[in-house]
């Protein structure tokens, strides 16, 4: 204990005396990386969307087969469509059919000269039959190892064709699950230096309305400034070092992370600063003491955040798993930003932090400041607003805690249960802007009635000499296309040419066949989720109908994988969140000395939590009709808020349990609460308001994100910390201790102080 005294010390004394030195060396360090560490590109070491479940997956292992079977996979997901309102005509169709052949001739012709197909090329076409009057559309299969950029520019060519054609009145449109990946990433670029501005001009204007002074805003700017020159290719090559990817779809969400914990961490020191100052002490006296009541908590609330999102790592995604150490990582970073650049500059500046002319007045005469806290009974008026006072008030005694607890745990349950019926999507197509094109392109499949052709699902069939059996393969296809949700399958019976050289749907082992089945519905959402299920259970039937011998069937595709990676990421968030609650409450009970607390805190963390995931599905599923939560947005927002949650705890509580070694518990909250309560309730709007602005990007996930996160802390903030908890603290009275003995305890009315 005294080296961990004597290291604070040292720590407050360096800062403090040392204060230049701390800004101009951490000036070096920023150009240091900026010089030596090359900064990445996230979206090079991204994990992707096609690679989310284990090898064992059966879905993954269908699909490897088929894979080596055809050479060619049906889960690149890509379709050109032509459209006229006023009809196709038959040689628009044509026309079509033969560019389709031509792609066809190519490859072969490739083929023939005996060189492989180089990544991002086209290898197939294959056209849908007659469906629709107005509406044609071209199944595209790019070669092995194509990328999504790669395979997105060569459908983009293929449909180039026919706007150089110039045919009157068609409308030609890319579109699939892989055009649409780029397009999200296209617009993620687009909009990301947007949001990042406008989260820094937001911190500006809301830090200097809360410290009515533009040069607190701009410190605050500053270290924020500061921690992200040094994050991003930290970051980067951290992930490179220790070979985790860095999703590039979450760097808004890891950006704002970063930002409004900078933030919260110095508006928190700002805000005791000023009260040491107010109380008539000296610039360096006011800073030590700042330091040595907020440090701590600063740390130890930036240690919990890091650990509960380290939770990440038992997922057995590598999306999420990345995730984990990337917003422990970002947590660090500010953490350690603030707890150094902050002081240091609170020192250097002095009352300009405040005003730019003159010092802050005086408002607590140092004597009163240093004096013991007022006794039971007599008010504290230097401890918040009357309104805060009188709440507390109410809150400490038994009968209003008890209708604090029951009202807000109600409110939040109540809040909660939308969840009960959530859907989880993979839709990315449904999650671009309506202008895109790409989204265009799926409006038109959707009118069409071939909206499935997006992402089809294939069902594979297996067995020697399969192919043999063309007749029995045919009854098979049409028994397909009577299933629910099913609108087309393209099969053996499509083939544009007598034969299938180039394998697209019957192997040239002549030992697997395969069909693709269109549905209805977005594939990538609950109700092609639920067809594909059904299917797979009448396969086996359909398969003895059909007449085909010794053929063992499996069915893969995206709507296959989407289905599993649902019920997948259920289980996972579970296993995490009991994980991250585990973590957290070790830090917890370790640095509050008591096991009892730190479990209401984080069973409150867990219903806030709940409750902003339930509104999230009341506004985006039920309201607006989506088709559900993109499913890594509720992953990555929930243990987010538990995580946060528990940061705000610390603030909270850190300072009621300093009361209590003077006070029984319930004075100790109505001295504490409102003490803390303006710069917490600041740092939590703050950091919500950052998060809000993630929904300036106009994908569908970042604004579910935005709105989880930001009703999450804001119900944290205005309903958890200062209702909830103080009620539930005060009906525990000694119990909160437990076992610990941390808090003063009265016995008979006898004042208890713990050592």
């Amino acid at each position: 204990m005294r080296v961990v005294r004597a290291i604070a010390r040292g720590y407050r004394s360096a800062v403090v005396r040392g204060r230049w030195v701390v800004l101009v060396a951490w000036v070096g360090l920023v150009a240091a990386v900026l010089l030596l560490v090359p900064v990445g590109d996230l979206a090079g070491s991204r994990g992707g969307f096609n690679d989310l479940l284990p090898e064992d997956s059966p879905a993954v292992q269908a699909a490897q087969r088929s894979l080596a079977e055809f050479g060619v996979p049906v889960t690149s997901g890509t379709a050109v469509v032509l459209h006229d309102p006023a009809g196709l005509d038959p040689l628009t169709r044509a026309h079509a059919v033969v560019r389709a052949l031509a792609v066809l001739q190519e490859a072969r012709a490739r083929e023939a000269a005996g060189g492989a197909v180089p990544p991002n090329q086209l290898v197939g076409a294959v056209p849908v039959p007659l469906v629709a009057a107005d509406t044609s559309v071209t199944y595209l299969f790019a070669s092995p190892g194509s990328s999504l950029g790669g395979t997105t520019n060569a459908a983009q060519a293929y449909a180039d064709h026919f706007t150089a054609t110039d045919l009157p009145g068609v409308q030609t449109a890319v579109t699939g699950f892989v055009p649409a990946q780029r397009a999200q990433a296209d617009v993620l670029r687009a909009h990301l230096s947007t949001f990042e501005l406008a989260s820094l001009a937001l911190v500006v204007v809301l830090v200097a309305l809360i410290f009515r002074s533009p040069v607190a805003s701009l410190v605050v700017l500053g270290v924020a400034a500061g921690a992200l020159l040094v994050y991003f290719p930290l970051l980067t090559r951290l992930a490179t070092e220790l070979g985790f990817a860095v999703p590039a779809e979450l760097q808004p969400v890891l950006a704002a992370l970063l930002i409004g914990v900078v933030t919260d961490y110095c508006v928190l020191f700002f805000h005791a600063f000023r009260e040491g100052l107010s109380q008539g002490r000296g610039v360096h006296e006011s800073v030590r003491r700042t330091m040595a009541a907020d440090a701590p908590v600063v740390a130890v609330a930036g240690v919990t955040v890091a650990v509960g999102t380290l939770a990440l790592l038992v997922s057995p995604f590598r999306l999420f798993a990345a995730l984990g150490p990337a917003l422990a990582f970002t947590v660090l970073v500010g953490a350690v930003a603030a707890l150094v650049l902050a002081p240091a500059l609170m020192a250097v500046l002095g009352h300009r932090l405040f005003r730019l002319r003159g010092k802050v007045p005086v408002t607590r005469p140092l004597e009163a400041a240093d004096a013991a806290p007022p006794r039971e009974g007599e008010a504290d008026r230097g401890s918040g607003g009357w309104l805060g006072r009188a709440l507390v008030g109410v809150l400490t005694h038994r009968a209003g805690a008890v209708v604090a607890v029951v009202l807000v745990t109600g409110a939040l349950l109540a809040a909660a249960a939308p969840l009960r019926h959530a859907t989880l999507s993979m839709s990315f197509t449904a999650g671009l802007p309506a202008s895109d094109p790409v989204a265009q392109g799926a409006a038109l499949l959707d009118r069409a009635g071939l909206a499935g052709l997006s992402a089809p699902t294939e069902v594979l069939v297996e067995g020697p000499g399969v192919t043999a059996q063309r007749d029995a393969l045919a009854r098979l296809q049409a028994g397909l296309a009577t299933q629910r949700g099913v609108v087309r399958v393209i099969g053996p019976a499509d083939l544009p040419v007598s034969d299938d050289r180039l394998g697209l749907v019957l192997a040239r082992s002549g030992d697997a066949a395969r069909f693709v089945v269109v549905l209805d519905s977005d594939p990538l959402a609950a109700t092609a989720i639920a067809d594909v299920r059904a299917l797979r259970a009448q396969l086996p039937a359909l398969v003895a109908a059909s007449g085909l011998q010794g053929a063992t069937p499996s069915v893969t595709g995206q709507t296959r994988i989407a289905s599993e990676v649902a019920d997948l990421t259920v289980r996972s968030l579970l296993v995490t969140l009991v994980v991250a609650f585990a973590l957290q409450l070790l830090v917890l009970a370790v640095y509050l000395r008591s096991l009892v607390t730190p479990l209401v805190v984080l069973a409150a963390s867990l219903v806030s939590m709940g409750s902003a995931l339930g509104l999230t599905v009341l506004v985006f599923q039920d309201w607006m009709g989506q088709p559900g939560l993109t499913f890594y947005a509720p992953f990555a927002t929930a243990v987010l808020l538990l995580a946060l949650g528990a940061d705000y705890s610390v603030f909270a509580i850190g300072g009621i349990w300093e009361e209590a070694r003077r006070h029984p518990l319930r004075r100790a909250i109505a001295v504490a609460v409102p003490r803390s309560a303006g710069a917490i309730t600041a740092a939590g709007v703050i950091l919500a308001s950052t998060f809000a602005l993630v929904g300036v990007i106009p994908l569908v996930t970042f604004r579910q994100i935005a709105f989880t996160m930001a009703a999450g802390l804001l119900v944290d903030t205005l309903l958890v910390r200062p209702l909830l908890m103080p009620a539930a603290l005060s009906l525990l009275g000694r119990w909160a201790g437990w076992p610990g003995g941390r808090t003063a305890l009265t016995e008979r009315g006898r004042l208890v102080a713990a050592p």
